[in-house]
């Protein structure tokens, strides 16, 4: 060694990184050695493929460098005070079909040992060991080779003892996921760079990453340049099954001391299988013969097997064809006598395997042509005991490196790897490979969602934060990794392309070496969250923001940075952080301005991204209209962003001068070209939404005009509604796109088309079903005695409420069944809206509605929370409508799925949450909305609920319901109702009465105690005094055509 003291880095911490860190430093004491894992090294479940309940630790290889190695390791397994107390010497009992018997112990006569070995005849191996083996199956077997110096290890016990020795002389250990290594232009790998994005650096680099190497190497490929850091077909990632039986008493004084059992097996029939003794916690082990691959495509183009990717490998999720070669298993050692054995626990360990036809080139090697990368990853045999102390037989040389890794050197280095990897290697264990190396599609079975998967949230988006110790500030520096860019582009195709933003298509950003670093890192911002890179959501944040900020610093601003402010805005309406939205959007907003492209003159010029910025600044307004803030003198009004503006409301854009920017070219689905696409009638839709969500507003502020008047604003947004929904062409409403008659595949082809199609729905029938939510006009009739006049409004707004309500758990039915994966959080404010109304109807009079409604709020609810994991803003609404449903029901328990109540109480101020998906958070956070300092920080109100006002809704006295046509259908019922608040002292639904109540007329079904309120924070309690009018015939919902109901025309 130089007299420089060297620096080791070894990825992975299984049994291959653990040996040699544990061995280097015993050799190098003053070197500095890290081990570097993605779990800790005492964690209770690992994914590394030696993280077991136990392995088999034999010498008895047909292979005689195999057996000299295994020999050596096991010397040390039966004399070291380290490990001695782990080995187990019961022996191992193998039933042979070829000469492997014969093989073995010719190899232990050429090398000199000694040992309990022999060949046995089958009849007379049955009756050993209490005839143990007396029922297994022997078809086609020669002999039995027993051996009674082989036995098992307690490994993972064995590696974290191994691994806290190794800690205490000195080596270091790191729990974090290895991203990619570190390789510069003159191939010189200096260290690797983690998910979180910490560089750490070492004069040498040794990977022990066992299944995750492929991967590994192909992101590094990716990040360097060099192609041929790619395993390609020497390492492939390959799983293997391994089950637990528990043995009672009687069974455990059998199995106890019986030696490791093998079915040894010819090539034409697969791999061997094994059997373990049971541990000290009497689980008795078995190991399947299906040896799988899982092959994905981890990078555009780029297909490889690789552990599925989940944060433990999904190594618990087994399916039930996996979970029957374990029951296979155990049949062919105990036959009839495991016939009634249940196996308890499954694992599917994930191990590197080579390739049958690339041997020569698996194992400890140099990465073609970049220097200092040493690679321990060799295949084990499944559920064989890797002996610890192996690999530093091939780095009995490694001081040879410190002088740059010359040549010569390195060579030597390999040429010991080929006696090891070639053609005398464990010839039986690569022929079985060969037949029984299968690509499954998923190890596991899974149902379906709708929506993306994702980590699930324990902390708020804001939880982690940069290094302290950051990296060189420019671009380069900053930006991710060309692999992260491409699963990061890859993400938003499928989650957010054009659901709802649609900046830039997908030639826009086909060369990741070439995206500007703000745009890269926000990307990132908004896609981490539906991979298991959501812990670097923040870095990736900071790292945009401080990019986006050096443009506008050095007055560079482009295209693409005003795309990034709108990623970041969409990433944190997603994360409900509306303020920090708010801010990027309006900066956006700005910038836009500055370049003009708010003018329709800017888009007559010739310019090759002119549908570029189209689509960027419409995309912008849909932000707006859907999650910016309708209250504020800042505010922008929306009324100037009206798609189609109708002769009756021209004097609205009267003074508009010059006109709105064109909408982008989108002909997706369109019989005609000149007809809008389906993302240009979304944006239509969405500014009515917007319209809705202002008219929310006002009604929360006490500001509502008689609904059936011709000059008020639920006349207005009605009027433009019908306007721009007699627009939209044939080709894309519901009957023409027949979206319940596609067929899975096709949906996922065309994900452009049908994800905005699946939008324009969903809002289609939110806008009806906000517009006319009993709620709003309940509450609102304390300001407004004109609303408890009987007229026809009151029951026409109630069904048309129900019934678009009713769509939305339809269109959700649809979505979910055709697998449409969906990540906007407006789906879930959707359903959030459509639960509210259902909710109301849960205490209808008439059977089948209140079973109808029922069943549709539980499936509004369950839809909602589909999206918690990927939508902080989502789990905020799904808790508020926890919450509302709880109150709901009162001091009675309740079971949603069966759920009928005569009576419900509504929380006031969770309705309004959740009608203008808002929500209050205390937190420092989301009050300064990662932006502010304190000085500027907003008050925070937040509602206590044991004060807030609550709505009784009561069940109508009538059990039937029916229609007076003599009247017209104008009659409503009369009714009293009463408000309810309450106080810390007071139970939430004691009662007050009041002899002054008013009597008010609601919908044919229900009565609403909402009061006759002096405020909405302070309102008394009223009685009950509700009467029905006459009997009536039938409402749409009860009679037989209910489920035939359609809106045909959208």
């Amino acid at each position: 060694m130089s007299s420089e003291a060297p620096s080791f880095l070894i990825i992975g911490a299984g049994v291959f990184g653990v040996s040699t860190a544990y061995h280097l430093i015993k050799k190098y004491p003053n070197a500095s050695v890290t081990l570097v894992d993605r779990d800790a090294y005492d964690a209770e479940s690992r994914v590394a493929a030696s993280w077991d309940w136990n392995k088999a630790v034999r010498a008895d290889y047909d292979d005689i460098v195999y057996c000299q190695l295994a020999l050596e390791a096991q010397d040390v397994f039966k004399s070291d005070p380290l490990w001695k107390p782990y080995f187990h010497e019961t022996g191992v009992y193998w039933i042979c079909r070829s000469d492997y018997a014969q093989d073995v112990i010719n190899n232990y006569k050429k090398l000199g040992r000694t040992a309990d070995l022999a060949a046995y005849p089958i009849e007379e191996a049955r009756k050993m060991y209490g005839g143990l083996f007396e029922d297994a199956d022997y078809s086609g077997a020669k002999e039995v080779l027993i051996n009674k110096t082989s036995g098992w290890a307690a490994a993972g016990d064995c590696l974290r003892a191994v691994t806290r020795k190794a800690i205490e002389l000195g080596v270091k250990y790191v729990a974090a996921e290895v991203s990619a290594l570190q390789v510069d232009k003159n191939r010189h790998c200096s260290g690797i760079k983690t998910a979180a994005g910490t560089i750490l650096e070492a004069s040498h680099v040794i990977l022990c990453t066992g299944a995750y190497t492929p991967k590994l190497l192909e992101f590094s490929a990716a990040t360097s340049g060099f192609a041929e850091l790619r395993a390609g077909p020497r390492i492939v990632a390959g799983g293997i099954t391994t089950g637990m039986w528990k043995v009672d008493d009687e069974s455990y004084e059998r199995f106890a001391s019986m030696p490791v059992g093998f079915q040894g097996y010819n090539a034409e029939s697969g791999a061997f299988i094994g059997s373990l003794p049971p541990t000290k916690d009497r689980e008795m082990k078995w190991w399947g013969q299906t040896i799988f691959k899982n092959t994905r495509e981890v990078l555009p183009g780029r297909f490889i097997s690789a552990p599925p990717n989940e944060r433990d490998y999904a190594q618990w999720k087994v399916s039930g064809k996996l979970k029957e070669d374990i029951q296979y298993a155990s049949n062919v050692f105990y036959g009839k006598k495991s016939a009634h054995w249940t196996h308890e626990k499954h694992r599917i360990c994930w191990q590197a395997k080579e390739d049958p036809l690339s041997r020569r080139e698996a194992g400890l090697f140099k990465l073609s042509s970049v220097e200092t990368v040493l690679l321990v990853s060799r295949c084990h045999e499944a559920a064989a005991w890797r002996p610890i102390g192996t690999p530093m037989i091939l780095l009995d040389d490694l001081s040879t490196l410190a002088d740059d890794l010359q040549e010569e050197r390195l060579a030597h280095l390999e040429e010991k790897l080929d006696i090891l990897l070639s053609g005398s290697l464990a010839s039986h264990a690569t022929r079985q490979q060969e037949h029984a190396f299968e690509d499954v599609a998923e190890p596991s079975e899974k149902s379906y969602s709708a929506t993306p998967p994702g980590p699930e949230l324990n902390k708020p988006p804001g939880h982690a934060r940069l290094p302290s110790v950051m990296p060189e500030s420019d671009e380069s520096s900053l930006r991710p990794s060309p692999s992260d860019i491409a699963v990061g582009i890859g993400l938003y195709f499928k989650y957010c392309h054009r659901q709802p933003i649609w900046c830039f298509s997908r030639e826009d950003v086909s060369d990741y070496g070439t995206l500007p670093g703000e745009l890269a890192c926000s990307i990132m911002v908004l896609t981490s969250r539906f991979s298991e890179k959501r812990d670097q959501l923040q870095l990736y944040s900071d790292s945009a923001k401080h990019l986006v900020m050096l443009r506008l610093a050095s007055g560079t601003v482009d295209l693409t940075t005003i795309e990034s402010l709108c990623l970041l805005s969409y990433s944190s309406f997603i994360d409900g952080n509306f303020h920090l939205g708010q801010f990027h959007l309006g900066l956006a907003f700005q910038l836009c301005r500055t370049a003009m492209l708010d003018l329709e003159s800017v888009y007559a010029v010739d310019d090759p991204n002119t549908e570029r910025k189209k689509r960027l600044f419409w995309s912008l307004q849909l932000l707006e209209q859907f999650y910016g803030r309708q209250n504020g003198l800042l505010s922008v009004p929306t009324d100037i962003w009206r798609p189609y503006h109708s002769q009756s409301h021209s004097g609205d854009r009267g003074d508009l001068d010059p006109k709105a920017p064109p909408l982008p070219r989108d002909e997706l689905g369109c019989a005609d070209p000149d007809e809008p696409g389906i993302w240009n009638t979304s944006v239509h839709l969405a500014w009515v939404w917007s319209q809705v969500r202002k008219y929310v507003s006002n009604c929360a502020h006490n500001i509502l005009k008689e609904p059936w008047r011709h000059d008020s604003m639920y006349a207005k947004v009605l009027s433009d509604f019908m306007e721009i929904e007699n627009r939209i062409p044939i080709c894309h409403r519901y009957d023409s796109a027949k979206f319940y008659k596609r067929k899975i595949e096709e949906l996922k082809v065309n994900r452009d088309y049908w994800a905005p199609w699946l939008k324009e729905q969903f809002t289609y029938h939110a806008i009806h079903t906000v517009l006319n939510h009993p709620f709003l006009y309940i509450v609102g009739a304390q300001h407004n005695p004109n609303l408890a006049i009987p007229n026809t409004f009151w029951r026409r707004s109630s069904e048309l409420a129900l019934l678009h309500a009713t769509w939305i758990a339809r269109m959700i039915d649809m979505a979910v069944d055709k697998q449409v994966p969906l990540a906007d959080p407006f789906f879930g404010h959707a359903a959030a809206i459509a639960a509210t109304v259902h909710l109301y109807y849960c205490c209808a009079a008439a059977p089948r509605l209140k079973y109808k409604s029922n069943t549709d709020f539980v499936k509004c609810k369950r839809f909602l929370k589909r999206f918690v994991n990927c939508s902080a803003a989502c789990k905020a609404l799904d808790r508020n409508l926890d919450k509302m449903t709880r109150m709901a029901a009162g001091p009675d328990s309740m079971d949603m799925e069966d759920w009928m109540p005569s009576k419900i109480y509504l929380s006031v101020p969770l309705m309004w949450e959740i009608l203008q998906f808002s929500f209050t958070d205390d937190s420092h956070e989301a009050s300064t909305a990662g932006l502010l300092d304190a000085s500027l920080t907003p008050p925070v109100t937040g509602d206590d609920m044991s004060e807030s006002p609550t709505l009784e809704i009561i069940v109508a006295t009538s059990p039937e319901i029916s229609i007076n046509t003599a009247d017209g259908g104008q009659e409503a019922p009369t009714m009293s109702f009463k408000a309810s608040s309450h106080s810390a002292r007071d139970s939430p639904w004691s009662t007050y009465r009041d002899e002054d109540s008013l009597a008010f007329h609601f919908t044919p079904w229900l009565y609403a105690d909402s009061s006759q309120f002096i405020s909405m924070g302070d309102m008394g309690y009223y009685d009950t005094q509700p009467a029905m009018g006459e009997s009536r015939g039938m409402a749409w919902w009860e009679g037989d055509n209910f489920s035939n109901i359609m809106f045909n025309h959208f």
